[in-house]
């Protein structure tokens, strides 16, 4: 990696002095003054702050600059697509949610980023956009930015989106899974030396695993992702469609409809637009005791803390986090998916194990996670000194 890159990757961490600029990176001081220069003129980096010395002149503290370089965000939420643009530290500056885009033809999806990116250069004339990152359920291959299945929509079957996104804009373009997206918005980009992981519900089920604090995606870039009929384990596949949001949704409804009069919170749930409100209202209605919801979510309960004990048994990490659709769910709830986890665990796991809630549970959170993980990877990717304008 090339020393303007190397500097950047340090202070996306935290904010350095050129001293220890200079201790991280191994780099002699005039390389660094260099270096900072040209990633200072292009604002890549500026004085953040100062750091006191005893009896001498406070040294510079150097840090990422969030006035100029921004990334877009794209999750592709089946159905539905969230867009945000984030500057280099993650925070949102803009954030769009297209409402036509219900059934997701891919050619639709590709015209919604490309109009969302004319309103990014209309709106952010003085920033400069660095690339795009999507986020996804499903199998992808990050290699060739190819979505290689998404289980309930059959169009979106071995779709080179990136590809095509690259040749529309010129910009670099990265892809990846949107719970691992989440994970990443869980818990940033500089990951501490525990093995921890995410268990997320969306499409299915997805564990994250940050083993050693490092992620993990495996060779293809999809570990901790499990189908649908392994989740079954050997039930009734219906069963195991109560872990993705649809399904759940569509068990309650059924139900539901069978209620004559319906209840006037079921109809409450019915006027939802939103299926990710959807679904938290349901949580909420089983809940406070709902026989309904609980028919449903009390069954999806206990095969998800079984999914996850099994998860525990092979990895044994120790911190898990519940998150993906779970995040913001009823605290009553999350305990009942805990409890159903422990019980399955020997004593040994059990006391070592931290179990929490996702603490990010924003409906934003894989689109912006998304711009976080290209951000790691652009730095990390040996394309030419920094210094360079971005297009």
């Amino acid at each position: 990696m090339d020393t303007q890159r190397l500097i950047l990757a340090r202070l996306l961490a935290r904010p350095m002095s050129l001293a220890d600029l200079g201790g991280s990176t191994g780099a002699s001081l005039p390389t660094l003054r260099r270096a900072l220069s040209a990633l200072e003129r292009e604002r890549w980096v500026g004085v953040v702050g100062q750091v006191s010395r005893t009896g001498g002149r406070p040294a510079k503290l150097f840090g990422v600059d969030p006035s100029v370089h921004t990334v877009v965000g794209v999750h592709l939420v089946h159905p539905g697509v969230r867009l945000v643009v984030t500057d280099l530290s993650g925070a949102v500056l803009d954030a769009h949610v297209p409402t036509d885009l219900e059934e997701l033809e891919p050619d639709a999806v590709h015209g919604a980023v490309l109009a969302y990116l004319e309103r990014f250069a209309e709106r952010f004339r003085e920033r400069r956009l660095v690339g795009l990152a999507l986020a996804t359920p499903g199998y992808v291959d990050p290699r060739s930015g190819t979505v290689i299945a998404i289980g309930r929509v059959p169009r979106w079957r071995n779709l080179p989106i990136c590809e095509r996104l690259r040749d529309a804009t010129g910009l670099p373009v990265t892809i990846g899974n949107d719970i691992d997206a989440m994970a990443t918005a869980e818990f940033g980009l500089n990951g501490d030396d525990r093995t921890y992981a995410y268990a997320g519900v969306g499409e299915g089920g997805k564990f994250s695993m940050f083993l050693g604090g490092v992620p993990y995606g495996g060779p293809f870039g999809n570990a901790g992702v499990v189908s649908l009929r392994l989740l079954a384990g050997g039930a009734e596949e219906d069963r195991a469609e109560l872990l993705t949001v649809k399904g759940l949704l569509e068990a309650f409804e059924r139900c539901a409809s069978a209620r004559t009069p319906p209840l006037a919170a079921h109809e409450r749930v019915r006027e939802q637009r939103d299926l990710r409100a959807r679904y938290q209202s349901v949580l909420a209605l089983a809940d406070a005791g709902d026989p309904d919801a609980t028919a449903v979510v009390a069954p999806m309960v206990d095969l998800l803390g079984a999914q996850a004990a099994s998860f525990v048994h092979l990895i044994q990490p120790e911190l898990l986090v519940i998150g993906g659709a779970f995040a913001g769910a009823p605290a009553g709830i999350l305990a009942d998916v805990e409890n159903a986890l422990r019980r399955r665990l020997p004593s040994l796991l059990d006391n070592n194990l931290i179990v929490r809630p996702a603490r990010v549970d924003d409906d934003l959170a894989a689109a912006v996670g998304a711009t976080r993980v290209f951000v790691q990877r652009f730095v990390h990717e040996d394309t030419g000194p920094l210094g360079a304008r971005t297009a």
